[in-house]
């Protein structure tokens, strides 16, 4: 789990609010939880050369 901390200014407040409110949750970390679902992540290296990258991913692949 991951705890992180963010400052919302009021319109960000207001939606995340709106979003609990219409969706019956508890609190507004139940509502930043579910609107981080809705987008899709990807994950590029920066400082890596192509022979470290195809590394990493083999390594990644033997976890499954």
């Amino acid at each position: 789990m991951t705890k992180i901390q963010i400052d919302l200014d009021a319109e960000e407040d207001r939606i995340v609010e709106i979003y609990k409110l219409v969706n019956k949750l508890k609190t507004k970390e139940e509502a930043i939880k579910k609107m981080v679902r809705y987008f899709e992540a990807e994950v590029k290296p920066r400082h890596m050369d192509e022979s470290e990258y195809k590394k990493a991913l083999k390594f990644g692949d033997n976890k499954k």
